[in-house]
Protein backbone atom coordinates (compact mmCIF):
# COMPACT_ATOMS: atom_id res chain seq x y z
CA UNK A 1 0.00 0.00 0.00
CA UNK A 2 2.52 2.21 0.93
CA UNK A 3 5.09 1.93 -2.27
CA UNK A 4 1.62 2.17 -4.25
CA UNK A 5 1.24 5.86 -2.92
CA UNK A 6 4.89 6.70 -2.71
CA UNK A 7 4.65 5.33 -6.76
CA UNK A 8 1.85 7.85 -7.19
CA UNK A 9 3.49 10.83 -5.47
CA UNK A 10 6.41 10.10 -8.12
CA UNK A 11 3.79 10.52 -10.96
CA UNK A 12 2.40 13.40 -9.55
CA UNK A 13 5.11 15.55 -8.67
CA UNK A 14 6.13 18.37 -10.57
CA UNK A 15 9.14 19.04 -12.12
CA UNK A 16 11.56 21.38 -9.92
CA UNK A 17 11.23 24.37 -12.49
CA UNK A 18 8.27 23.12 -15.16
CA UNK A 19 5.79 25.02 -13.12
CA UNK A 20 7.15 28.44 -12.67
CA UNK A 21 5.64 30.00 -16.14
CA UNK A 22 2.33 28.90 -14.52
CA UNK A 23 3.03 30.04 -10.91
CA UNK A 24 5.14 33.74 -12.03
CA UNK A 25 2.24 35.99 -13.47
CA UNK A 26 4.26 38.89 -12.85
CA UNK A 27 8.40 40.18 -13.19
CA UNK A 28 9.55 39.88 -9.73
CA UNK A 29 13.18 38.38 -11.13
CA UNK A 30 14.41 37.78 -14.59
CA UNK A 31 15.28 34.23 -14.93
CA UNK A 32 18.27 33.71 -18.07
CA UNK A 33 20.23 30.72 -18.60
CA UNK A 34 22.33 30.07 -21.58
CA UNK A 35 24.48 27.37 -23.69
CA UNK A 36 26.87 25.62 -21.19
CA UNK A 37 29.95 25.71 -23.35
CA UNK A 38 29.62 28.79 -26.09
CA UNK A 39 32.96 31.15 -24.69
CA UNK A 40 33.47 33.83 -24.54
CA UNK A 41 29.99 35.03 -23.97
CA UNK A 42 28.65 31.97 -22.01
CA UNK A 43 30.05 28.86 -20.20
CA UNK A 44 30.04 27.08 -17.10
CA UNK A 45 32.84 26.24 -14.61
CA UNK A 46 31.61 23.61 -11.84
CA UNK A 47 28.29 24.12 -12.79
CA UNK A 48 28.20 27.76 -12.11
CA UNK A 49 28.17 30.59 -15.56
CA UNK A 50 30.90 32.51 -16.82
CA UNK A 51 31.11 34.51 -19.69
CA UNK A 52 30.32 38.53 -21.75
CA UNK A 53 27.17 37.64 -21.95
CA UNK A 54 25.83 36.65 -17.91
CA UNK A 55 27.95 39.99 -17.10
CA UNK A 56 26.26 42.02 -19.28
CA UNK A 57 22.56 40.76 -18.33
CA UNK A 58 23.87 41.32 -14.82
CA UNK A 59 24.80 44.99 -15.53
CA UNK A 60 21.64 45.35 -17.87
CA UNK A 61 19.43 44.04 -14.48
CA UNK A 62 21.27 46.49 -12.45
CA UNK A 63 20.83 49.23 -14.96
CA UNK A 64 17.15 48.64 -15.25
CA UNK A 65 16.55 47.95 -12.01
CA UNK A 66 15.45 44.08 -11.55
CA UNK A 67 16.75 41.16 -9.77
CA UNK A 68 18.13 38.05 -12.26
CA UNK A 69 18.44 34.61 -11.65
CA UNK A 70 21.20 33.00 -13.74
CA UNK A 71 19.69 29.53 -14.22
CA UNK A 72 21.98 26.52 -15.56
CA UNK A 73 19.18 23.68 -16.64
CA UNK A 74 21.65 21.65 -18.72
CA UNK A 75 22.33 21.08 -22.52
CA UNK A 76 21.97 24.01 -24.90
CA UNK A 77 18.96 21.63 -26.56
CA UNK A 78 17.13 21.81 -22.49
CA UNK A 79 18.00 25.56 -22.34
CA UNK A 80 16.08 26.16 -26.05
CA UNK A 81 13.24 24.28 -25.04
CA UNK A 82 12.80 26.13 -21.36
CA UNK A 83 12.71 29.25 -23.22
CA UNK A 84 10.33 27.53 -25.68
CA UNK A 85 7.93 26.34 -22.93
CA UNK A 86 8.29 29.77 -20.74
CA UNK A 87 10.13 28.00 -17.92
CA UNK A 88 13.02 30.87 -18.30
CA UNK A 89 12.34 34.46 -19.21
CA UNK A 90 15.64 34.83 -21.31
CA UNK A 91 18.25 33.64 -23.14
CA UNK A 92 21.45 35.43 -23.04
CA UNK A 93 23.24 34.70 -26.53
CA UNK A 94 21.37 33.18 -29.18
CA UNK A 95 21.48 33.52 -33.18
CA UNK A 96 18.23 34.78 -34.92
CA UNK A 97 16.64 32.00 -37.29
CA UNK A 98 12.78 32.77 -38.94
CA UNK A 99 11.86 29.20 -36.83
CA UNK A 100 13.00 30.93 -33.76
CA UNK A 101 11.74 34.60 -34.35
CA UNK A 102 8.24 32.98 -34.22
CA UNK A 103 8.68 31.82 -31.21
CA UNK A 104 11.04 34.46 -29.00
CA UNK A 105 11.13 38.19 -28.28
CA UNK A 106 15.11 39.39 -30.05
CA UNK A 107 16.48 42.35 -28.41
CA UNK A 108 18.97 44.11 -30.21
CA UNK A 109 22.11 42.58 -31.41
CA UNK A 110 25.18 43.04 -29.05
CA UNK A 111 27.94 41.09 -31.03
CA UNK A 112 29.74 39.65 -33.81
CA UNK A 113 30.44 36.12 -33.60
CA UNK A 114 32.88 34.65 -36.33
CA UNK A 115 31.81 30.89 -37.21
CA UNK A 116 34.44 28.93 -39.37
CA UNK A 117 36.14 25.58 -40.54
CA UNK A 118 39.01 23.86 -38.87
CA UNK A 119 40.75 20.67 -39.60
CA UNK A 120 43.74 18.15 -38.39
CA UNK A 121 46.70 20.36 -39.86
CA UNK A 122 47.69 16.45 -42.10
CA UNK A 123 44.17 16.37 -43.34
CA UNK A 124 43.69 20.00 -44.36
CA UNK A 125 41.97 20.65 -47.49
CA UNK A 126 41.43 24.19 -49.54
CA UNK A 127 38.08 25.94 -48.54
CA UNK A 128 36.68 29.45 -50.33
CA UNK A 129 33.17 28.57 -50.44
CA UNK A 130 30.63 26.19 -48.54
CA UNK A 131 30.64 23.69 -51.64
CA UNK A 132 33.86 22.81 -50.78
CA UNK A 133 32.63 20.60 -47.86
CA UNK A 134 30.31 18.79 -50.15
CA UNK A 135 31.43 15.10 -49.80
CA UNK A 136 32.93 15.40 -46.62
CA UNK A 137 32.14 14.24 -43.06
CA UNK A 138 31.49 17.15 -40.65
CA UNK A 139 30.88 17.45 -37.34
CA UNK A 140 29.36 20.45 -35.08
CA UNK A 141 27.59 20.57 -31.63
CA UNK A 142 24.13 19.82 -31.16
CA UNK A 143 21.32 21.91 -31.08
CA UNK A 144 23.06 24.83 -32.33
CA UNK A 145 22.20 27.02 -35.26
CA UNK A 146 24.67 28.41 -37.86
CA UNK A 147 21.68 30.91 -38.84
CA UNK A 148 19.23 29.82 -41.63
CA UNK A 149 20.95 30.11 -45.32
CA UNK A 150 23.83 27.54 -43.55
CA UNK A 151 21.49 25.34 -41.50
CA UNK A 152 19.67 24.88 -44.70
CA UNK A 153 23.09 24.22 -46.54
CA UNK A 154 23.60 21.46 -44.10
CA UNK A 155 20.39 20.05 -44.14
CA UNK A 156 20.32 19.71 -47.65
CA UNK A 157 24.01 19.19 -49.34
CA UNK A 158 26.11 18.32 -46.06
CA UNK A 159 26.99 15.03 -44.15
CA UNK A 160 27.31 16.25 -40.56
CA UNK A 161 27.32 14.91 -37.28
CA UNK A 162 26.34 16.23 -33.63
CA UNK A 163 27.91 16.15 -30.59
CA UNK A 164 27.41 17.80 -27.27
CA UNK A 165 30.87 19.62 -26.72
CA UNK A 166 33.65 21.03 -28.51
CA UNK A 167 36.46 18.73 -27.02
CA UNK A 168 34.12 15.81 -28.03
CA UNK A 169 34.34 17.40 -31.65
CA UNK A 170 38.50 17.63 -31.71
CA UNK A 171 38.59 14.47 -30.48
CA UNK A 172 36.67 12.87 -33.67
CA UNK A 173 38.37 15.10 -36.36
CA UNK A 174 41.72 13.80 -34.58
CA UNK A 175 40.54 10.13 -34.36
CA UNK A 176 39.72 10.35 -38.47
CA UNK A 177 35.78 9.68 -37.56
CA UNK A 178 34.96 12.99 -39.39
CA UNK A 179 36.99 15.33 -41.81
CA UNK A 180 36.28 18.97 -40.19
CA UNK A 181 34.97 20.72 -37.46
CA UNK A 182 32.17 23.98 -37.71
CA UNK A 183 32.44 25.93 -34.59
CA UNK A 184 32.53 29.81 -33.36
CA UNK A 185 36.24 31.00 -33.45
CA UNK A 186 35.49 31.93 -29.87
CA UNK A 187 34.90 29.09 -28.81
CA UNK A 188 37.37 26.96 -30.48
CA UNK A 189 40.10 29.00 -29.44
CA UNK A 190 38.95 28.62 -25.66
CA UNK A 191 38.69 24.46 -26.50
CA UNK A 192 41.55 23.26 -23.66
CA UNK A 193 42.11 20.20 -25.94
CA UNK A 194 42.19 22.48 -29.29
CA UNK A 195 45.12 24.55 -27.26
CA UNK A 196 46.81 20.73 -26.06
CA UNK A 197 47.26 20.01 -30.09
CA UNK A 198 48.60 23.59 -30.81
CA UNK A 199 49.61 23.32 -34.19
CA UNK A 200 48.25 20.39 -35.28
CA UNK A 201 45.04 21.89 -35.85
CA UNK A 202 44.09 24.25 -39.32
CA UNK A 203 41.58 27.22 -38.76
CA UNK A 204 40.04 28.00 -41.93
CA UNK A 205 41.65 32.01 -42.84
CA UNK A 206 37.87 32.29 -44.70
CA UNK A 207 35.35 31.66 -42.11
CA UNK A 208 32.04 29.94 -42.89
CA UNK A 209 29.99 33.07 -42.26
CA UNK A 210 29.63 35.66 -39.20
CA UNK A 211 26.52 35.79 -36.92
CA UNK A 212 24.82 38.50 -34.57
CA UNK A 213 24.31 37.28 -31.20
CA UNK A 214 21.61 38.68 -29.53
CA UNK A 215 19.19 38.23 -26.55
CA UNK A 216 15.81 36.79 -26.84
CA UNK A 217 13.10 36.65 -24.50
CA UNK A 218 10.68 33.58 -24.06
CA UNK A 219 7.21 34.98 -25.66
CA UNK A 220 5.47 33.46 -22.58
CA UNK A 221 7.67 35.57 -20.06
CA UNK A 222 6.00 37.59 -17.45
CA UNK A 223 9.12 39.72 -18.23
CA UNK A 224 9.01 40.08 -21.99
CA UNK A 225 7.37 44.00 -21.01
CA UNK A 226 11.06 44.34 -20.35
CA UNK A 227 12.58 44.40 -23.95
CA UNK A 228 12.27 47.98 -24.35
CA UNK A 229 14.54 48.81 -21.12
CA UNK A 230 17.05 45.69 -22.13
CA UNK A 231 17.35 47.13 -25.63
CA UNK A 232 18.02 50.79 -24.32
CA UNK A 233 20.58 48.95 -21.88
CA UNK A 234 22.44 47.14 -24.69
CA UNK A 235 22.34 50.53 -26.55
CA UNK A 236 24.06 52.48 -23.53
CA UNK A 237 26.82 49.84 -22.64
CA UNK A 238 27.60 49.85 -26.49
CA UNK A 239 28.25 53.47 -26.61
CA UNK A 240 30.66 53.38 -23.52
CA UNK A 241 32.40 50.26 -25.20
CA UNK A 242 31.24 48.27 -22.11
CA UNK A 243 30.52 45.33 -24.24
CA UNK A 244 33.61 45.47 -26.50
CA UNK A 245 35.56 45.18 -22.88
CA UNK A 246 34.01 42.65 -21.83
CA UNK A 247 33.93 40.26 -24.51
CA UNK A 248 37.70 40.95 -25.21
CA UNK A 249 38.19 39.99 -21.56
CA UNK A 250 36.92 36.62 -21.41
CA UNK A 251 38.17 35.82 -25.26
CA UNK A 252 42.13 36.86 -23.72
CA UNK A 253 40.82 34.90 -20.26
CA UNK A 254 40.20 31.94 -22.47
CA UNK A 255 43.74 31.87 -24.14
CA UNK A 256 43.14 33.06 -27.85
Amino acid sequence: MLIAIWATMLLWAPDLYASDNRLRKSCHQLIVSGHIDYPPFNYTEHETFRGASIDLIRLIARKIGVRVEIRNVGPWIRAVKNLTDGDIDLLVAIYKTPEREARYLYTLPYAEDPIVMFTMADAAFDFSDWYDLVGKVGVTTRGDSWGADFDQFIERHLTMMRVNTTDQMIDMIARKRANYGVQGLYTLQRSELRASLGTDITISNTPIKSEKMYMAFSRLSPCRNLIDKVNAAITDFEKDKTIARLISNYVHRNGS
